[in-house]
């Protein structure tokens, strides 16, 4: 089938939003071994339910200074098992004092905007304007501190006349990686490969170092989903007298990890 190119766009862009919004909860368990982790309860006592849910019965008491495995995360609540192989489930808020196995306490917090602080990885797409062309973009980006990131990126842009290729190399400075809606700033380089499309016009495939200023806002939505937005200003430094200016607006979604 072939699709018209916007048509194209929205689809990559929903398919990578469904991708984030079913990813299983408990892709943000910290303790994601299959065989799970051993905790010691440190709180009075901890009541074990037959499921997943306030609504589900309590059949098991677990006193301070028992062990549990936890090894399942559904919503906010935890399947554990006891060393005497009672299995049930137990709400997140139990498991907030208790203590791994080194004796450090284990890490059950909520996941949010503190994992969208500290994310290490980020990949993404998005869809927007290349100074009058539709394109596409497509980043991974690696966080070295929380404020800067190293990011390689692929845009294609389909215009009337040509097809355009821009592979690039990006630093980003995000000044306040805390806030819920954080400006950056990104300074980048790359290769730009223009080709003519067929039929239309009569000119060699070129190909030009570009410099990129620009800058856009990620927006933390949910979990490790976020959006973004950018600006960004190309300098295509060509063999002739004049350099020329390219701007590109664009918009997509992002998932971090």
């Amino acid at each position: 089938m072939n699709w018209p190119l916007n048509h194209k766009l929205l689809l990559n862009l929903a398919t990578l939003f469904f991708c984030v919004v079913n990813t299983p909860a408990h892709a943000w368990n910290p303790f994601a071994a299959k065989e799970g982790v051993t905790v010691d309860v440190t709180q009075p006592y901890i009541e074990m339910h037959t499921g997943p849910g306030r609504g589900y019965p309590v059949f098991h008491v677990v006193e301070r200074g028992e062990a549990l495995r936890v090894f399942k995360r559904q919503t906010d609540w935890y399947k554990v098992e006891t060393d005497n192989g009672l299995i049930g489930w137990v709400k997140r808020d139990a498991l907030t004092d208790t203590r791994a196995e080194d004796g450090s306490y284990a890490d059950f917090s909520r996941p949010g905007r503190q994992a969208y602080k500290d994310r290490d990885w980020e990949l993404g797409v998005s869809a927007g304007d290349f100074s009058g062309a539709e394109a596409q973009t497509t980043y991974l980006a690696y966080h070295l501190t929380p404020n800067i990131s190293a990011e390689l990126e692929f845009t294609q842009a389909f215009g009337e006349f040509s097809t355009i290729k821009l592979y690039s190399a990006n630093a980003v400075h995000t000044p306040w990686p805390e806030w819920w809606i954080s400006p950056f700033f990104t300074l980048g380089s790359g290769i730009m490969q223009t080709s003519p499309n067929s039929g239309l016009v009569q000119t060699e495939d070129r190909e030009d170092s570009v410099v990129t200023v620009g800058g856009g806002f990620f927006i933390y939505a949910s979990r490790n989903f976020l959006i973004r937005t950018e600006y960004n200003s190309h300098t295509v430094l060509t063999n002739r007298a004049d350099n020329e200016e390219v701007h590109q607006w664009k918009a997509g979604f992002s998932v971090f990890f």
